[in-house]
């Protein structure tokens, strides 16, 4: 029997679970599905590898003279890394991740409030899908421009020059043993590189979200103001009302299950630090100098050349850089934000006039509710909305640098 159901497992992986699966991100606890996941990991790291590597030996082998191609060439060498990092930790840590899955599983059964939970959990699921649309609609758009745009200038531009260089452009750029240049070489080289591309857009959402954490933390918030138990849900409240024949007891054994389901979220975003901590550290350092890069190359093209098609491409990678690193960094501040109401909305259940069990209980509950929940990557980042300001601080003075060094030349 499976730990985890396949309909609770696809609902906990969310969307693009699918794509995980094709991709050999996620993979089986068992049978003959392990192999098949391992020969797509292969192919998706080795996809991944290859974009880097063949950058950085054209900036070892064949120098490009201008200043906009070689930051073209780091882009790719740090973007590529980055990508290939996420995937690599997201396989090495699919154990934890599927521990994570099972506590998750196992809260939904234990804590579940009825209806009315899975009304909630119904519009997270919506809210997460349109998230992931609209994550996926900047990402094609982005891959579709970087393996268009060589033919758009072949079909646009004219050029002066007769020799192959000037109109048989790759997506990214690249050294390769041998004439690059001559039929079928150019065009197996293309189809390969428009494939790594796909690959590099798709891993882009491997990630699990802390969201879904802060949903469940969202949901143990004592309301106090007419002695009552709420459960609050980012505005929605599920109220079980206590008359005044309820016992001391009764409401004693619902902050116990609070309590209870307290720890078990403090264990859950425990195991999601740990899933999270070095990819997203590096994926973070890996945004800030791709965005620089990109509006660098972007605006020397613009400004030099006018040349708006091949702008194109670092141009439409933007949006989705700052969308991933928004992602992460705003839903961590969700989950602090959600984690700091639980003390104060405690200490307002009316407990002076309860009796002295439910009164060590409460504190109890404040004392592990006094320190909001945080993640933290690299052991020294917590994701937040500082974390994104000095995230785009960063590539606000890195971009200066590159311009400083470009007004030299």
């Amino acid at each position: 029997m499976e730990l985890v159901k396949r309909e609770e497992m696809q609902t906990l992986l969310g969307p693009g679970a699918t794509v995980r699966r094709l991709m050999g991100l996620w993979w089986p606890r068992r049978g003959r599905g392990r192999a098949r996941s391992a020969v797509c990991a292969a192919v998706s790291l080795v996809s991944l590898a290859w974009l880097p590597t063949f950058s950085g030996l054209k900036l070892i082998i064949d120098p490009p003279p201008e200043l906009e191609e070689i930051a073209m060439c780091y882009l790719l060498i740090f973007a590529c890394t980055g990508f290939l990092t996420k995937a690599a930790f997201f396989i090495y840590k699919g154990n934890t991740m599927k521990e994570l899955l099972q506590l998750l599983s196992d809260t939904r059964r234990f804590y579940c409030d009825g209806e009315i939970s899975e009304v909630i959990r119904s519009s997270y699921l919506q809210q997460s899908r349109r998230v992931y649309r609209y994550m996926q609609g900047a990402i094609c758009l982005a891959m579709v421009f970087w393996v268009s745009t060589p033919i758009l200038v072949r079909a646009f531009l004219s050029s002066d020059e007769d020799s192959p260089e000037s109109y048989r452009l790759f997506p990214v750029p690249l050294w390769f043993p041998g004439n690059i240049y001559r039929s079928p070489t150019y065009e197996i080289l293309y189809g390969v590189q428009s494939f790594s591309v796909l690959v590099a857009a798709q891993s882009t959402k491997t990630n699990a979200k802390p969201k879904t954490y802060g949903d469940q933390e969202s949901r143990i918030i004592i309301d106090g103001k007419t002695k009552e138990l709420a459960f609050r849900h980012n505005g929605h409240f599920t109220r079980k009302a206590l008359s005044e024949e309820d016992s001391d007891e009764k409401m004693r054994l619902q902050l116990v299950k609070n309590i209870h389901h307290h720890q078990v979220i403090l264990r859950s975003v425990l195991l999601l630090q740990n899933i999270m901590t070095v990819s997203i550290f590096i994926l973070l350092f890996v945004n800030m100098v791709d965005l620089c890069t990109c509006i660098f190359v972007g605006a020397v093209l613009l400004q030099r050349d006018g040349n708006v098609t091949k702008a194109l491409k670092p141009l439409s990678t933007v949006p989705p850089l700052l969308y991933e690193t928004g992602l992460f960094c705003i839903f961590g501040q969700i989950l602090t934000d959600q984690s700091e109401k639980l003390a104060d909305s405690a200490f307002s259940c009316g407990w002076v006039d309860c009796d002295d069990r439910f009164k060590r209980d409460l504190l109890f509950l404040l004392m592990s509710a006094r320190k909001p929940l945080e993640i933290t990557v690299g052991k020294m980042s917590k994701l937040s909305k500082q974390m994104f300001v000095q995230v785009l601080n960063g590539s606000y003075g890195l971009l200066n640098l590159l311009y400083h060094f470009q007004s030299i030349q």
